[in-house]
């Protein structure tokens, strides 16, 4: 069973290359495909500068337009006659006419695969582009403060996009090849899935396999020689990640019509209309370097990150924001500490993290909100952690206990459903000039809170925690923003930048993660791991190098 089932895998990509092969074989559908690399790779180069927005759009609308009408002709290519096929004229005008009557349905299926494929890559401007859209200000906290409903939401939308997909696609099996049997419901996953097993799944694995192999030789190499390999490996990876994508679209199409056969039969008497085009190819490939080039360029190491504390601890030195880890941790200097403050049911602040203690006497699972709680009956709740007991504190002790170290605090303030209605002007009052006096920072994932705690006491230096990293900052401006490590691109980083704001990430805790956020850009780093942090800081540029290819790299898996 072993054998025939792998029998049947290196047929199926067997036949598939063998269509590629005679596709590329085809002059206007190899001159295509060629453009269409060309535009792509262009943008890519574009969009490691921050300006020229216009450029980088008509580009992106090419790319999308010119992917259209590639689909439309390599469609007309398999359907059509040997005649027609000899003709690039006659093949032209035939997929002209075919695109009158499919140019919907193949609109659309370009518009949802760019969609679809944020969770694999964003071929290099997907993410950038929803970077660009402004959402109000109040859908972005209503997200936060219902986040489960919303993830929830999130899912449902992406699995309904893709019925939409997989719609499409039965709509152009038919329209394409009338004879075939319409296939209905779910079973059209498998034109989406098997490609996505078949080329995405391999190349991830061997992208992300290289780069971890050149993570290992960093130590090991002169950096001379350390930025030529990686410029190589960089440039290789590109080359692969664009022919494999290449064949995953191809693919799916190829799925969607039943996996015909394409044996054209060309006329030997042109030898020349049927070959490879290589004076484009060769460009492409120039694009391609000139694209690794300005990669190292520009993705130069940032400078050494302000390093903060998560919850006030370093590994396990303690039980998060609490005193006693703050006592431990301050001995390592951070930057900051960085801890988290409910409001309770009485109008003062507690140092938590969770909005939810444990009731005393009662199973883990039965718990009470701290704002349903008053000030003494929170700080009575005892609070486990791997084995050490503490109770939570009020904010003015763990202050108090901050500026006899002389030691900065980045305070999250936490935004619940169940707060009072005054509550960001109950903690300016209590606290504001405190933490303006000793240079401490607030921030905040509700936008709302950032501009009431603003208008309250104007001194403060307030940031926003962005909770998503696919949407404009520009109309969200605030002194700082804390973005979150997963899904971050120099876009965001840039925006934030251009309008005069550091940024700060969160939550990196492995040591390639910031080495990657030193690329990225950005300012400062929340971590849970303080010390790797600081060591990261103090490391020489060339054990930079994986993360600029890997930066690179993400972007198309």
């Amino acid at each position: 069973m072993v054998m025939v089932k792998g029998m049947k895998k290196i047929t199926y990509y067997q036949r598939l290359f063998q269509t590629c092969y005679q596709l590329l074989k085809v002059r206007a559908v190899n001159l295509g495909w060629l453009l269409l690399m060309a535009i792509l790779v262009t943008l890519h180069i574009l969009m490691l500068n921050a300006g020229l927005v216009a450029i980088k759009v008509v580009l992106i609308i090419c790319f999308m337009v010119g992917l259209v009408f590639e689909i439309n002709l390599i469609l007309t290519a398999i359907t059509t006659n040997k005649t027609i096929l000899n003709q690039t004229d006659l093949l032209m005008m035939t997929a002209w006419r075919r695109l009158g009557k499919r140019w919907v349905s193949l609109t659309g299926f370009v518009l949802l695969l760019a969609i679809l494929w944020l969770p694999f890559g964003d071929a290099g401007f997907t993410a950038p582009v929803l970077n660009l859209v402004m959402i109000p200000a109040s859908w972005v906290d209503l997200f936060v403060l219902q986040r489960r409903i919303a993830v929830a939401v999130l899912v449902v939308v992406y699995f309904g996009l893709l019925y939409g997909f997989l719609q499409i696609l039965g709509h152009l099996r038919v329209t394409v090849k009338p004879e075939l049997v319409p296939i209905n419901g779910w079973h059209r996953l498998v034109w989406f899935f098997r490609p996505l097993i078949a080329f995405w799944l391999p190349l991830f694995i061997v992208n992300h396999a290289v780069v971890w192999g050149l993570r290992g030789l960093g130590n090991q190499l002169t950096n001379g020689v350390s930025n030529g390999v990686s410029l190589v490996i960089l440039i290789l990876l590109v080359t692969l990640s664009l022919l494999m994508l290449s064949a995953f679209l191809i693919a799916m199409i190829w799925e969607s019509i039943a996996q015909p056969k394409f044996v054209p039969e060309f006329d030997e008497t042109d030898d020349q209309l049927h070959s490879m085009a290589w004076f484009p190819t060769g460009l492409v490939f120039v694009l391609i370097a000139l694209f690794g080039f300005q990669a190292f360029h520009f993705g130069a190491v940032a400078s050494p990150s302000v390093t903060v504390a998560h919850r006030g601890v370093i590994g396990e030195n303690g039980v998060p924001n609490s005193v006693a880890a703050l006592e431990k941790t301050v001995r390592q200097n951070p930057n900051f500490v960085e801890i988290d403050v409910q409001e309770t049911k009485d109008g003062y602040f507690v140092v938590s993290h969770g909005d939810r203690v444990n009731l005393e006497g009662r199973p883990k699972h039965q718990t009470k909100a701290i704002q349903r709680m008053t000030l003494k009956q929170a700080l009575a709740r005892p609070i486990n952690y791997h084995g050490q007991t503490t109770h939570l504190v009020e904010l003015s002790t763990y202050l108090t206990a901050a500026q006899k170290t002389r030691q900065r605090v980045m305070v999250e303030l936490k935004v619940t459903p169940l707060d009072s209605h005054d509550m960001t002007k109950r903690f300016v009052a209590q606290y504001g000039q405190q933490l303006v006096d000793h240079h401490d920072f607030v921030h905040t994932m509700s936008y709302q809170t950032v501009l009431k705690l603003k208008q309250y006491n104007s001194n403060l230096i307030v940031g926003y925690v962005v909770p998503l990293n696919l949407m404009s900052i520009k109309q969200l401006p605030a002194d700082f923003y804390s973005l979150q490590a997963i899904g971050l691109n120099t876009t965001m980083v840039r925006q934030a930048h251009s309008i005069g704001s550091p940024v700060f990430v969160w939550t990196p805790d492995r040591v390639h993660d910031m080495q990657m956020m030193r690329i990225l850009g950005v300012d400062g780093q929340i971590t849970n791991q303080l010390t790797q942090l600081q060591q990261v800081n103090r490391q020489p540029v060339k054990q930079f190098n994986w993360a600029i290819v890997e930066n690179m790299i993400n972007q198309f898996c």
